[in-house]
């Protein structure tokens, strides 16, 4: 019986312990565009007061250029070859072209797409060299629905340099 009474004290102090570690879970509000745009326009704002130059695309996708490359832009048609790392607003890594093609490089025929579209988009502003930073808020990204390793209604940063372009058939 004493051995009992001694894991007592052991079993309270364990139950007070589980029961104070999910009091203090956060449960976290929904996302919603709203929310995001308010984070992206705020960033944008600070990396602005941080001096850099932030364009925008036709579809509002925001992109720095880190460096700049020569030559034309890619037309539909040409193949380019790119280097990539996405992440989200927080710094989360959710994909790289490291980690996905054995040379570390995607090389693909430039064309308008429905996947990522702000990606593709901000792509043909690139030329050979170019260093792109490209914020790209959902509506243009993942949506509503999120991807693998995006949440919902969140803004992704690629990091994209533009390898090579070619003309079909050269």
């Amino acid at each position: 019986m004493p051995v009992q009474l001694n894991k007592i004290p052991l079993l309270i102090i364990l139950a007070l312990f589980f029961i104070g570690f999910a009091c203090t879970e956060e449960e976290s509000e929904p996302r919603t565009r709203e929310k995001e745009w308010e984070e992206l326009n705020a960033y944008i704002r600070k990396l602005e007061n941080e001096g850099y130059a932030v364009d925008t695309t036709d579809l509002s996708v925001f992109y720095i250029i880190k460096e700049k490359g020569t030559g034309e832009t890619p037309q539909v048609g040409d193949n380019c070859t790119i280097s990539y790392t996405g992440h989200t607003l927080s710094g989360r890594k959710f994909e790289d072209s490291k980690d996905i093609f054995d040379n570390g490089m995607w090389n693909f025929k430039y064309k308008p797409s429905h996947k990522v579209e702000g990606f593709v988009n901000t792509i043909r502003y690139m030329n050979r060299g170019a260093k792109f930073e490209m914020y790209i808020h959902s509506d243009y990204a993942y949506g509503a629905e999120g991807g693998t390793g995006v949440p919902p209604f969140t803004t992704v940063v690629y990091k994209v340099e533009m390898i090579d372009i070619s003309k079909l058939g050269l």
